[in-house]
């Protein structure tokens, strides 16, 4: 393949990418206004570092907005205001035509084309020869990656390894064992050669991603070596490191890339364009907490944590209290730098554990914060009845949000997207859970339960400095379904807000049970009708988007419950 005199830019024309070929030849037969070939460009080592730039880039535009299909649609969230994301959160009106899965699939093989770039151009540069085989190990481990994102929503995709420079119209879906087979193969064969350094693709990264694809492919395709080489792995990227970082210390805004985090999007002020330009995770969980007068954070009304979600937790667990944020003061971000003994309180988020919450404890409470409690202050008790917690959920503040990902640092900017926070993809207890779910698969519940258990031993975990264990014992629980269930609400407290719910209910078979059990949406609904699909099969993976099917020459097979009936 000739490389064409496209100076810097990536002609991403695969079909399944971006669905429309207008202006493709155009874009072909321009010249290159910069009198510099790509060949010479890219022969400096500053040239061909754009390209690992822009790789490393493409995580920012697949998770700098919500991630819907990793998060809608489980156990752990529920629709807020409005009903323009029904499809994606209730699964009845999901159909191939969906914009959020379109947006996804895009993402991802867009990145993947970047990335098939900075292969494709990796024996030019005036570099090392370590250099460069590090740099395709990165790109090897990138590109592997994104197709596994691919994967764990649609099961079989096309696999792309090439730089397209013109349009290809025939990309055949390849079977799910062929995308697993080459999945592994990257990443095994990109481990020896990546770095250490903290913020990029390192053998610590590596290492989480194996054990999680082979764990998913060993619950997709039912191999039970595929669990054991995920403990091999995942032993490797827990490399004998204990889980040590109090809870709400992990999540500090001034704690980022800290010695549990594993692979994060970095953000910061000075690498992004304009303040706008950051990301929105601080503003998914809870409602819409005013408007920019009262200098609150941004809230874009998306995702509110369910009912059974603050259920999971126990009175004891300290993580409740830094998951959530259950008192905002005068302006939401005073929590982090100011002294909040002694300013206004806007809003409460009182819970007493085990009963109602009464005006006896409305009274007392007043009494302790007398001259505190602001004109405008509202509170919101717990309620023990779902239907009775759900009654103000279209009022301002009407339950706690999430504060794990709050940027303090940007607190002046009002914009739903002016995070500067990094968006932790993979983290140490990840880690360690997926070693614990590797064991369930095998059946092996004691060991998952101590490597759970691990987890919950964080320091500063409980509010009485004793030891948190886990809502059902795994270890006596009986029967893989049964530690599955114990293991899953586990993981809800660990991770709530975090991009891993969806992904993790589908591979262990969940994803409809957990629903019917814990999604009011869809319970109202009726599970069974939510998921069934015209084609009257249930909708447990994404629907391939209809573009990439229809302006496929390749004959490409909807997934089950998204085919014509």
């Amino acid at each position: 393949m000739n490389r064409q005199n496209i100076l810097n830019k990536f002609l991403i024309v695969i079909i399944l990418c971006t669905f429309s070929l207008s202006g493709c030849k155009k874009l072909l037969d321009e010249d290159n206004k910069g009198g510099i070939s790509n060949d010479e460009f890219y022969e400096t080592a500053a040239g061909y570092e754009t390209l690992i730039i822009a790789s490393y880039n493409s995580l920012r535009a697949t998770f700098r907005e919500t991630p819907w299909l990793l998060l809608a649609g489980t156990d752990m969230y529920q629709r807020g205001r409005g009903t323009g994301d029904r499809s994606i959160q209730e699964y009845e009106q999901l159909f191939s035509n969906d914009s959020y899965v379109k947006t996804y699939y895009q993402n991802c093989y867009s990145a993947i084309q970047t990335i098939n770039m900075g292969v494709f151009y990796n024996d030019l540069p005036d570099i090392s020869d370590t250099q460069r085989a590090s740099y395709l190990a990165e790109l090897r481990f990138l590109r592997a990656f994104y197709h596994f994102l691919l994967v764990e929503q649609f099961g079989g995709v096309f696999i792309n390894t090439e730089a397209t420079f013109e349009p290809r119209m025939n990309t055949p879906r390849n079977t799910l064992e062929e995308c697993y087979t080459f999945i592994i193969a990257e990443m095994e064969a990109a481990l020896p050669d990546v770095g250490q350094e903290k913020a990029r693709v390192n053998q610590t990264v590596v290492n989480h991603y194996l054990a999680k694809v082979y764990l998913t492919r060993g619950w997709d395709l039912n191999q039970s070596a595929d669990f054991e080489s995920a403990k091999t792995y995942a032993d490797a990227a827990i490399a004998g490191r204990n889980i040590s970082i109090p809870f709400e210390e992990l999540w500090s805004p001034y704690n980022e890339n800290n010695d549990e985090v594993i692979f994060a999007v970095q953000y910061n002020v000075e690498s992004i364009a304009s303040v706008e330009d950051g990301n929105n995770q601080q503003s998914l969980f809870g409602p819409y907490l005013g408007g920019a007068e009262l200098n609150h954070k941004y809230m874009a009304t998306q995702l509110y944590p369910s009912w059974n979600l603050h259920n999971f937790y126990a009175e004891n667990d300290a993580r409740y209290d830094a998951t959530f944020m259950l008192t905002i003061y005068d302006q939401y971000f005073d929590y982090y730098d100011k002294d909040t003994a002694s300013i206004q309180i806007r809003a409460y988020y009182p819970r007493v554990w085990g009963r109602e919450y009464t005006p006896a404890d409305s009274s007392a409470w007043a009494a302790q914060h007398q001259g505190r409690i602001a004109g405008n202050f509202r509170y919101y008790p717990f309620r023990y009845d779902e239907e009775a917690y759900r009654a103000f959920y279209d009022a301002d503040m009407s339950t706690p949000v999430i504060k794990k990902f709050d940027s303090p640092q940007t607190r002046q900017i009002w914009s739903q997207t002016s995070s500067v926070r990094d968006i932790v993809l993979a983290r140490l207890a990840e880690t360690y859970f997926i070693y614990a779910e590797a064991c369930i698969a095998l059946n092996d519940f004691a060991t998952a339960a101590n490597y759970v258990q691990q987890v919950l031993d964080r320091p500063g975990n409980t509010k009485d400095g004793e030891r948190l264990y886990p809502n059902i014992d795994i270890a006596t629980t009986g029967s893989q379904d049964a530690a599955l269930n114990a293991y899953l609400i586990e993981s809800a407290k660990e991770f709530a807000g975090e991009y891993l719910r969806w992904p993790e209910l589908r591979r262990t078979g969940k994803l409809k049970e957990f629903c019917g059990l814990y999604n009011y949406d869809i319970r109202r609904i009726g599970v069974d009708a939510a998921f069934r699909g015209l084609d009257g099969q249930d909708k447990i993976y994404r629907p391939i988007p209809q573009d990439a099917i229809d302006l496929n020459e390749a004959e490409v097979i909807q997934n089950p419950g998204y085919q014509a009936h």
